[in-house]
């Protein structure tokens, strides 16, 4: 699977970074001059524009073997979008996206934004999130919990034995929990999953993924994630700007058409 790097910090890019969402609409003209517009329901595309200064050797030979992997603009590659929530439905616990694991849920239950979109889940299990992303990449985790009952947590695998969790306060309180990974091997699996205490109930909302050593403000999510399976590069050449020995510098344009998928 051919996946856009990460730079040394962890991060999948740098700042300033630009998206543009493009939608198309449909024009029927009529015989008498009429004209009828619709939008076509099935197409749009995300472009993305991304300045790089200051690469070491190292982050730029990455970029440089991705795009002779890809063929510069022919082939795809799986991009994940800097600072955006690699989960889906990140509220709604009920989708299929998510499976649930000797527990029951309950929704419509307050949240700590003052809200009701907050889910309640009991009994002895978890509830996890399987993405088809490499699991050697930093990712930052995070969910708001609340538990009276010790034993809870949020918890990072790779789907062959590595592992990392935070707990759960037993205070009844709501907190955001934030857990930090970068897992060793080949694995192209990574799992978010919220254990519950098994005694009593535990209240969840707004779980949220990154690729990015810490997590930044939340980001809700419905059907679409950050995860972009089949982008590829918008640029026929990748031109390198060294200004000194270890300093590469160029512009990376991206897009992701759903539709041509």
């Amino acid at each position: 699977m051919l996946v856009f790097p990460q730079l040394a910090s962890g991060a999948v890019s740098q700042m300033p970074f630009e998206r543009v969402t493009a939608y198309r609409t449909l024009l029927n003209r009529t015989a008498d001059g009429r004209e009828v517009r619709v939008t076509d329901a099935d197409f749009f595309q995300k472009f993305w524009q991304a300045p790089m200064q200051s690469l070491s050797d190292e982050e730029w030979e990455a970029i440089q073997n991705l795009f002779a992997a890809a063929e510069g603009q022919l082939q795809t590659f799986l991009f994940l979008e800097p600072g955006e929530n690699l989960l889906s439905w990140s509220e709604d616990f009920t989708q299929a996206a998510w499976t649930a694991s000797g527990v029951t849920i309950a929704t419509g239950v307050s949240d700590p934004l003052g809200g009701t979109a907050g889910t309640e889940i009991s009994g002895s299990g978890g509830l996890a999130q399987s993405l088809n992303i490499p699991a050697t990449f930093r990712y930052a985790a995070s969910v708001w919990a609340k538990t009276t009952q010790p034993g809870g947590s949020l918890q990072l695998s790779d789907g062959t034995g590595q592992q990392a969790s935070t707990a759960f306060l037993a205070d009844g309180k709501w907190r955001r929990y934030t857990l930090s990974t970068a897992f060793t091997g080949t694995s192209e699996t990574l799992v978010f999953e919220v254990r519950t205490p098994g005694a009593g109930g535990l209240d969840i909302f707004g779980a949220q993924l990154e690729a990015q050593p810490s997590a930044s403000a939340y980001k809700k999510t419905l059907q679409q994630s950050g995860v972009h399976p089949a982008a590829r590069f918008n640029m026929d050449t990748l031109s390198d700007n060294l200004t000194s020995p270890g300093q590469h510098s160029g512009v990376l344009r991206i897009q992701w058409t759903p539709s041509q998928t």
